[in-house]
């Protein structure tokens, strides 16, 4: 059974696990719809995403299909998340120039290691890992959990996003870190205190004038970046903590 296979089976097998935590998080939020409204992310960011990946799958394909099997791709804000195994450097090298090639892609973060595949009771130990880690980020009221994605390859997490403060960063990662069977938790998370959650639709809203009429005022202008936001144009920084086990 191939690493994706396995990666897509063992979510599903979790249902008992993460039920009592998703109950928790959907009474919170009312619907499904309604807690996807409270991610930075806009629909449209969220689409050019998945096209980004997409496009960036096909690219390996075309070298070689076991690029498929081997690799993963995660994007958020057209940040590129590229983890895995494969079997030579020049294999890494490929894969993170065609990942570039990717339509509206901004960065590119090479997390792939050479070498040998995990073994199958590894890979499902990290697929519990990436899941337990989500319920737990998704019932704490001190993250937006919807703006981080979180993977898990051989015992190591990544985790890329977006915090509000880097008290929330931090409170993510030590989450993380507290996970068992980990030995690494990398990130790569910018702060945005100034961010404000996208709406579903993404269109002015009406106030009851006349019909027809254009009454949606124009948004207000951001807030300037505050002391603790990542700069724009600067390259999002990259953690990397060695977690020791609990004593």
């Amino acid at each position: 059974m191939s690493r994706s296979r396995l990666r897509t089976l063992i979510p599903l097998g979790l249902p008992v696990l993460l039920a009592g935590c998703l109950a928790v998080a959907a009474a919170g939020t009312g619907s499904s719809i309604g807690y996807v409204a409270t991610e930075d992310r806009s629909l449209r960011q969220n689409a050019d995403d998945i096209v980004t990946c997409t496009q960036a799958i096909q690219l390996w394909a075309q070298f070689n299909t076991r690029l498929n099997d081997d690799l993963n791709c995660h994007t958020y804000e057209g940040r590129m998340l590229v983890t895995g195994t494969v079997p030579t450097e020049a294999w890494r090298d490929e894969a993170i120039k065609r990942a570039w090639q990717a339509r509206n892609v901004k960065e590119v973060y090479d997390e792939i290691t050479v070498g040998t595949g995990s073994g199958f009771m590894d890979n499902a130990h990290d697929a519990v890992t990436t899941q337990k880690l989500k319920a737990q980020l998704l019932t704490d009221a001190d993250v937006h959990s919807n703006n981080y994605i979180v993977t898990t390859e051989n015992g190591v997490i990544y985790i890329i996003g977006s915090a509000h403060s880097q008290a929330e960063e931090q409170r993510v990662i030590d989450r993380a870190r507290a996970m068992s069977h980990v030995r690494r938790v990398v990130t790569y998370i910018r702060i945005n205190a100034s961010e404000q959650p996208a709406t579903a639709a993404g269109a002015g809203s009406t106030n009851g004038g006349p019909a027809g009429a254009a009454s949606a005022a124009p948004p207000p202008s951001p807030p300037p970046p505050g002391p603790e936001d990542t700069a724009p144009n600067a390259p999002t920084p990259r953690g990397d903590i060695t977690v020791t086990p609990l004593q």
